[in-house]
């Protein structure tokens, strides 16, 4: 089974109860895009990678059905997270992209600053956020 069309992805680094959530709309060309963000997804045998265009994050967990669950990194040294993503369902409307949940990067693995916004991005401050303890909480 192939993950085409919109799912709605959330993420939560460090494995904490907050989770934000990103759609995605996941092309048959092997890339998806949504929440200002893209990437590249491949697909084996129920294993699903996701690559991000934007940031460092890479995912890779498994899917069955219309549900996928596994883990992510963004290989910087900072805590990985957890992740799922639910299949959109026909003639539901999509949801927001949703970065209160208090994450301390995006979706891509962006690490986020005081105010909430990646380096770089329009409001940032440029200043990164504090050290995070085991369970992804900021010290």
């Amino acid at each position: 089974m192939t993950i085409s069309g919109p799912w709605v992805l959330h993420y939560s680094w460090g494995c904490t109860d907050d989770y934000g959530r990103v759609t995605f709309a996941f092309n048959p060309d092997g890339t998806f895009s949504g929440g200002g963000f893209s990437g590249a997804w491949r697909q084996h045998d129920g294993t699903l990678l996701l690559r991000f265009a934007d940031g460092p994050a890479q995912y890779g967990g498994t899917v069955t059905g219309s549900a996928g669950t596994g883990a992510m990194s963004s290989f910087d040294g900072s805590p990985g997270g957890c992740w799922y993503l639910v299949r959109q369902g026909p003639g539901g409307r999509p949801e927001s992209v949703d970065s209160s949940a208090g994450q301390p990067a995006d979706v891509a693995g962006r690490r986020l600053d005081s105010v909430g916004t990646a380096p770089g991005e329009p409001g940032s401050t440029g200043t990164a956020p504090g050290e995070l303890d085991a369970a992804g909480n900021r010290i």
